[in-house]
C-alpha cells in the first residue's frame, strides 16, 4: 500500500483534481485512472482534467464493485489500520510507514521497494545497508507479480466461466440497479461501454450501464439496416439519408412478435390439437418432432 491518504473536507471534483494534481506533479502522470461512477468522477470538470493532462479515465460498471476490487481493498485496508492506530491511541502515521515497510504476502518485497527500489527509515532499528538502493529488485519483482498474477487467475477460474458476448440491438434481460426492485425487465443492448460492461435500453426509455452479469442473453435481435453500400452491391435503389437520420441511436423498441420471434412459425406447424403451454416468463413450450406421429 504505496498510495499516499488525503484527508479532504468534501468530495467535490474541485477538491479532487486538486488532490490529484499535487500527486501528478510529485510521482509523474499516469496513462490510466480507474474509478467508480462516484459523482466527482463522471462530472465534466473531471472529464476537462483527464483531456487536459492526457490520461485514460476508465470506470468499473455501476453496481458491481469486483470490477474495481483492486481499489476497494485497498480502501478497507487503509481504514482498517487508521481505526486500530486511533483505538490503540498510536500515530496513525507511523503505523502506515510501518505497513509501507512490510513486504508483500508471495512478492518479497515491500509497497515502499516498489516504489522507490529501497527500505524507508523508521523507528524500527535496521541495516545501514537495507536503505540502500536495490538495483535489481525491479526485475525480480516483475517475475513474481507476474506469478502472483497467474495464481491468481487459475484459482478465480476453477469456477468461473467467460459468458457469451452480446451483441449491439439484442434483446436481453436486465437485473435492476440496487433499490429498484429485484425483477429483471426486458432492454435492448445499445452499445459496449467497456470491458464486460454494455449500455443497455430498457422498454422505457431509461439507460442502463450494467456489467455482463447482470444481463441474459435472449439471442433475438432487430435485422440491421441495410447501409448504402449494400444497396449498391444489390443493384437497388437506396434512400439517401438526412444527417439526423444518421445520427439516431439504434431503434430497440421492443414488440411482441418481435418477442417470440421464429417461434410463431413454429406454432403454426403444430397438428391441431395439441395444446400450447407458456411459461411465466412468456417462452413457449413446443412439441418435440418426434412426438408428431404420436396420437393421444
Amino acid at each position: 500500500m504505496a498510495y499516499p491518504l488525503n484527508q479532504i473536507q468534501d468530495t467535490r471534483s474541485t477538491t479532487v483534481i486538486r488532490k490529484l494534481k499535487a500527486h501528478f506533479a510529485r510521482y509523474g502522470i499516469p496513462d490510466t485512472v480507474c474509478s467508480d461512477n462516484g459523482p466527482q468522477f463522471i462530472s465534466m470538470e473531471f472529464k476537462e482534467f483527464s483531456m487536459n493532462w492526457d490520461f485514460d479515465h476508465i470506470t468499473s460498471s455501476p453496481g458491481y464493485p469486483q470490477s474495481n476490487g483492486k481499489v476497494e481493498s485497498a480502501v478497507k485496508t487503509a481504514k482498517r489500520l487508521l481505526q486500530k492506530a486511533v483505538s490503540s491511541g498510536n500515530d496513525p502515521y507511523l503505523a502506515l510507514l510501518d505497513h509501507r515497510n512490510t513486504p508483500t504476502q508471495g512478492l518479497e518485497c515491500s509497497p515502499a521497494q516498489r516504489l522507490m527500489g529501497r527500505r524507508t527509515k523508521s523507528l524500527l532499528p535496521m541495516r545501514g545497508s537495507l536503505l540502500m538502493k536495490d538495483h535489481g529488485m525491479n526485475d525480480r519483482h516483475q517475475i513474481l507479480c507476474t506469478k502472483q498474477r497467474a495464481l491468481q487467475a487459475a484459482q478465480y477460474n476453477r469456477g468461473a466461466k467467460d459468458l457469451r458476448p452480446l451483441n449491439v440491438g439484442e434483446q436481453v434481460w436486465v437485473q435492476p440497479p440496487i433499490n429498484q426492485g429485484k425483477e429483471w425487465r426486458k432492454a435492448c443492448l445499445r452499445a459496449p461501454a467497456g470491458i464486460r460492461s454494455y449500455e443497455v435500453v430498457t422498454e422505457s426509455g431509461q439507460v442502463l450501464r450494467r456489467n455482463r452479469r447482470h444481463l441474459r442473453g435472449t439471442g433475438r435481435y432487430r435485422p440491421q439496416i441495410r447501409t448504402q453500400s449494400s444497396n449498391q452491391e444489390t443493384n437497388q435503389p437506396s434512400i439517401a439519408n438526412t444527417p439526423e437520420e444518421d445520427q439516431e441511436e439504434p431503434h430497440c423498441e421492443i414488440s411482441d412478435t418481435e418477442r417470440l420471434g421464429d417461434d410463431t412459425n413454429v406454432l403454426r406447424e403444430q397438428p391441431q390439437g395439441y395444446r400450447n403451454t407458456q411459461t411465466r416468463s412468456g417462452r413457449s413450450i413446443l412439441k418435440p418432432a418426434y412426438l408428431n406421429d404420436y396420437v393421444d
